[in-house]
């Protein structure tokens, strides 16, 4: 086509990471469609990355940053210090320059922390923004605000599966590159929608089973996926757990795991198994008793000796890590790695699914309250959202700058963050639109999406992606506000693209 670019960049929704390309004209996105040379998409794209990017140019994107009115009649001299630049919106809303807002903003964060302290501000990120706006973001609160409270929606979803991980193999992250599939010959998925949540893998996947019958799905409830499966097992609802060590406990009894992996490569195995051979509810037998998963009793120890026998992937969503045993379901598949020798080499491993498109970036560049930047102890431990929301109301959080996350959609108890936003004397918000969160703060200030701006995005399997931009926007992207902000309360970051950023994490 005339006058059209084509342009390289990451996919923006989940964790998968597809390569794409665009064709661009006159500023605007043409078509989407996968890079014919992606190590990940290979050629392929699910619906959401070919045909959602119609939000880049919605008439609802936030263009100028707004300030409620009723924030400025609470704090006059701030007022007074950005009169000239505020316009009427509505009842609710003045609009303002960036200037103004990022003013108004660093001037009621210096209010806040003289008469409160600095543990009373809190940053929440999202994992849709990128590496580099990231790491700004979780800089700035613990170094210029001197707050320890950062943390991020990716906790919420898979802070289990890094937590597992980390605690047993000492890394939270993929063991495997998405390939592999093609060289694994036995995989079990547990708790992951697959082909509704990350097609472009389940290609992979459903490649693999409808070729060599090698696969196994538990869910509570019967998927798509399961069409494709040698063992199609439903079961009971918050059993995870408790399936996970039925299949430890074949795998124990009936002497499959790996002598020589766990002697040279793991440690506590004795005690382990005694765990699991004393757990009155571990032997598989236990289901013949539950009506309607009596069938279980036979298919699991089937779905341990091929798991055991084999090489073997397993496969992980949500619907393992947002429960209460979540961690301890993590750490009972990688158990099942560990004893049966299924990591470390390929075509065997561990493959947590991650849900956003920066869910492995957000937590690798420290946006978490108990971790630095690559997963560093830091000096202080901070608080985590929940704990957070419950400071919030008894006036221990005053401040909360939010970048990218909606709370009001994210934690499960609207009424509480209702009630808990209401007590603040300040939120900023930095968004696309005007969400749920957008709309209960104080200053919404409207940023680049992924498809406007330069950054790193890792994706589900540890790989680093540059996301160049299709469009170009007068925005400002995250980390740019962020640098404003400590600008005008003293700081000195002087980062002139995010690359240099980028250099700063490397």
């Amino acid at each position: 086509m005339e006058n059209t670019k084509t342009i390289d960049s990451v996919c923006t929704y989940c964790g998968v990471g597809c390569d794409i390309a665009a064709h661009v004209k006159d500023n605007k996105i043409v078509k989407i469609f996968a890079h014919p040379d992606g190590v990940v998409s290979q050629g392929k794209l699910c619906v959401k990355g070919k045909y959602g990017f119609d939000f880049v140019d919605s008439k609802e994107r936030l263009r100028i940053p707004r300030i409620k009115k009723s924030f400025l009649e609470k704090n006059p001299a701030i007022k007074d210090a950005i009169a000239s630049s505020l316009v009427e919106l509505d009842d609710v809303w003045y609009e303002c320059d960036l200037d103004s807002a990022t003013t108004a903003s660093a001037m009621k964060l210096q209010d806040i922390h003289a008469r409160f302290g600095r543990k009373s501000i809190a940053s929440i990120g999202g994992a849709r923004t990128s590496c580099e706006s990231v790491y700004l973001f979780q800089k700035f609160t613990r170094h210029t605000l001197g707050s320890p409270h950062v943390d991020n929606c990716a906790r919420v979803c898979h802070s289990p599966s890094l937590k597992g991980m980390r605690t047993t193999i000492g890394e939270g992250a993929a063991t495997n590159p998405y390939n592999d599939i093609y060289n694994c010959e036995f995989m079990i998925v547990i708790g992951s929608n697959t082909i509704e949540a990350h097609p472009i893998i389940a290609n992979r996947i459903v490649e693999v089973a409808v070729k060599h019958d090698n696969m196994a799905v538990f869910d509570v409830r019967e998927i798509k996926l399961h069409k494709f499966a040698k063992y199609k097992a439903i079961m009971p609802y918050e059993a995870n757990l408790l399936v996970l060590n039925m299949l430890a406990y074949v795998i124990i009894t009936e002497e499959l795991y790996s002598d020589s992996f766990i002697a040279e490569r793991t440690k506590g195995f004795d005690e382990f198994r005694e765990k699991i051979l004393n757990d009155s509810y571990a032997n598989p037998k236990y289901f013949e008793n539950i009506e309607g998963y009596e069938y279980l009793g036979k298919m699991i120890p089937k779905i341990a000796r091929e798991y055991a026998l084999k090489k073997s992937m397993i496969f992980w969503g949500l619907g393992i890590t947002e429960h209460v045993d979540g961690s301890y379901a993590v750490m009972a598949i990688t158990h099942l790695a560990l004893m049966t020798g299924n990591i470390g080499k390929s075509g065997a491993g561990l493959m947590p699914l991650r849900g956003q498109n920066n869910v492995q970036g957000a937590c690798d560049m420290g946006m978490l309250p108990y971790y630095d930047p690559d997963y560093q102890t830091p000096k202080e431990v901070g608080l985590m959202t929940p704990q957070l929301v419950d400071e919030m109301l008894v006036d221990g959080i005053k401040a909360v700058l939010n970048m990218g996350e909606d709370l009001m959609h994210i934690h499960p108890n609207i009424n509480k963050m209702e009630k808990a936003l209401q007590k603040l004397e300040f939120l900023m918000v930095q968004e696309l639109f005007m969400t749920e969160i957008a709309q209960r703060a104080d200053i919404v200030i409207g940023v680049k999406s992924a498809y406007e701006k330069t950054g790193v995005y890792v994706n589900a399997m540890r790989r680093l992606h540059l996301s160049q931009p299709f469009v170009e926007s007068d925005l400002p992207d995250d980390w740019e506000v962020v640098q404003m902000i400590d600008n005008k309360m003293g700081g000195n970051y002087a980062y002139k693209n995010s690359n240099e950023i980028w250099d700063e994490v490397r």
